[in-house]
């Protein structure tokens, strides 16, 4: 649809001087008149179909006329595009009339071709991405409220709530995605160690891999959101413990520099040992290769995110895998799973075919392609009512984490955002890589602080 979008070009226009265009997401929106414009339009759009609209949709489910909808994602994992195709599959197969068209883009440039999409009057009817940090989206008025739509009635609520933007929820997340330390059973049973509960206990596992010759940790630390994954995969349970839940955004917004937070600081002692388990060759590992060291069994656990796991099982359908929370503390009680949201199917406010869509989003909420989405792309999924009993190991310790109420919504500490989030990554990724009698954690984080002031002034 291109109409009027010389409007919708000025409003973007407007939020793209606002905000970064870079990888992690960002903030902020148009100026009150333009987006007042926009949401006047996108609502006339989106809610205000016409009766031919209707009869349309109506004609596509009866096997009438052929609708086709536009579905564009960033999914780098081969485990979730063959998990999504097999959804569609099956999605054709009952509505052989409504076609789904599926682009796959860039993780790394999403944002911006989203705004340039948009600016053209192209948006695509379903698109990704993480509600929370495309605010200037939501408040453009580009993104699809979803409230009280069916494909969200058994959604995790925590998932729900971090989907939830000025009191609208924009997306439907498929999945409950959570960053723990995934680890091979058979190589624990082989060195006689158990799951670790407490900080004490995991840092002995630790040692006693090392004492055996095995380094205990798959270090991906050629990719800068690797590193990032090592320290996130304890500090959102540590912050939201402690009363540290916006350390992040304190720090990117001049509350507060990180520098004094005790927290921060022993956060970053325990990320810093877990360095001093590396070897050499660590340093040129990347996400890829780091999935095959796991899988192959070179190392026994993997600090990272669930999305790795259907990539990892595909490439050892034999291996025994399961998980934990990262221990931060010697209290059992207060390590907590990460649980948030990952794969998140937004609706544009410029679709034509809301009909066609929800009907869409509806079948990948049943419980089949639920399913599908544990099997094939190795994820806990969203919706709460379905039984894993027949699931991967390491899915059904998820579940037990989540009934048991022994979780921490990632929402509750938000990420840097934008540049700020390259910024401290990098920093990071710096710091990984030196010899353990040169890295210094006060340093490190003296640095962080004045690269966020930096990039704030």
């Amino acid at each position: 649809m291109r109409k009027n979008s010389g409007k919708r070009m000025s409003a973007l226009a407007l939020a793209a001087a606002m905000v970064s265009m870079a990888l992690a997401g960002c903030s902020g929106g148009g100026g009150a008149n333009e987006t007042t414009a926009a949401v006047t339009e996108a609502q006339s759009d989106g809610d205000g179909e016409t009766e031919a609209k209707k009869e349309e949709a109506g004609a596509a489910k009866a096997g009438g006329e052929e609708v086709t909808i536009r579905l564009v994602h960033y999914m780098g994992e081969q485990a979730k595009r063959d998990a999504l195709d097999a959804m569609l599959t099956a999605f054709g197969e009952s509505y052989p009339n409504i076609k789904v068209d599926v682009e796959v883009v860039a993780s790394s440039s999403y944002i911006a071709t989203y705004k340039n999409y948009i600016a053209a009057g192209e948006a695509p009817d379903i698109m990704f991405g993480k509600p929370q940090n495309m605010t200037e989206f939501v408040e453009g008025g580009y993104f699809m409220d979803l409230t009280g739509e069916k494909c969200l009635e058994n959604v995790l609520p925590m998932l729900a709530d971090e989907c939830t933007v000025n009191g609208g929820i924009y997306g439907f997340p498929i999945d409950a995605q959570v960053k723990a330390c995934f680890y091979n059973k058979k190589m624990f049973a082989d060195a006689n160690v158990e799951v670790p509960q407490t900080k004490e206990e995991f840092f002995k596992v630790c040692d006693t891999f090392m004492d055996q010759g095995i380094y205990p940790f798959v270090h991906p630390y050629n990719f800068i959101h690797g590193v990032f994954h090592e320290l996130d995969s304890f500090f959102t349970s540590m912050a939201a413990s402690t009363g540290n839940e916006n350390v992040w955004m304190d720090s990117q917004n001049g509350v507060q520099d990180l520098g004094g937070n005790q927290v921060v600081t022993d956060a970053m002692e325990m990320f810093s040992k877990f360095a001093s388990y590396k070897d050499a060759g660590d340093t040129a590992v990347d996400q890829t290769q780091g999935i095959q060291n796991f899988a192959a069994g070179q190392r026994p656990m993997y600090m990272n995110g669930g999305w790795l796991m259907g990539d990892v099982i595909a490439a050892n359908p034999e291996g025994e895998f399961g998980m934990f929370p990262t221990p931060w503390s010697d209290n059992a009680d207060d390590n907590k799973l990460w649980v948030g949201i990952d794969d998140v199917f937004i609706v544009s406010s410029q679709t034509e075919h809301k009909d066609e869509v929800m009907t869409l989003l509806e079948f990948f909420a049943n419980e089949d392609c639920s399913r599908t989405w544990m099997d094939t792309a190795k994820l806990m999924t969203s919706n709460v009512t379905v039984p894993t009993d027949n699931a991967d190991a390491f899915i059904k310790e998820i579940k037990s984490y989540i009934d048991n109420d022994r979780i921490v919504s990632k929402a509750l500490v938000p990420d840097y955002t934008s540049e700020f989030s390259t910024a401290f990554r990098t920093k990071l990724q710096e710091f990984v890589t030196l010899d353990d009698s040169q890295r210094d954690v006060a340093k490190l984080i003296q640095e962080i602080d004045t690269e966020i002031e930096s990039i704030r002034q």
